[in-house]
């Protein structure tokens, strides 16, 4: 099963991933950091990217977060707030979002973020067939 991370998790570990930080971050909604007041607003464009397709498309809709009550909503309020999606694809989302808006090379991070959705899509809809998939010898499909 996925495991659902908090909002500060998801930031705390890309940001650690990426190297803007040295330590695991406390606090996010709040904070004066401007790289990581990026990473937490960068977080609803990762949750947009996610909530077009499949699985999270029908079963989040728009709301991609919760709070401790369990009430769904669409963006964060609190550190605590809980991300409704895989949290390894939050984190490989933000990375490739963080990159990106900074200028950086990002293709490395889209891609693991690509990959982790295509698996994830697979696990949920069933086999996903790789169309350009030459392992059989080049037979024609």
């Amino acid at each position: 099963m996925n495991r659902l991370l908090t909002v500060v998790e998801v930031v705390s570990q890309a940001s650690l991933e990426i190297g803007i930080t040295l330590r695991p971050i406390t606090t996010i909604i709040d904070t004066l950091d401007q790289d990581i007041a990026q990473m937490t607003a960068l977080l609803s464009l990762v949750a947009d990217d996610v909530l077009q397709d499949e699985p999270y498309k029908t079963q989040l809709n728009t709301d991609w977060c919760a709070g401790a009550d369990n009430v769904v909503k669409a963006y964060p309020t609190a550190d605590t707030d809980r991300v409704m999606f895989d949290g390894r694809l939050a984190i490989n989302g933000l990375k490739f979002r963080f990159l990106k808006a900074k200028g950086l090379e990002y293709g490395e991070e889209e891609r693991d973020f690509t990959i982790r959705m295509n698996k994830l899509a697979a696990d949920a809809n069933g086999r996903v067939l790789d169309l350009n998939d030459d392992s059989d010898g080049g037979r024609v499909v």
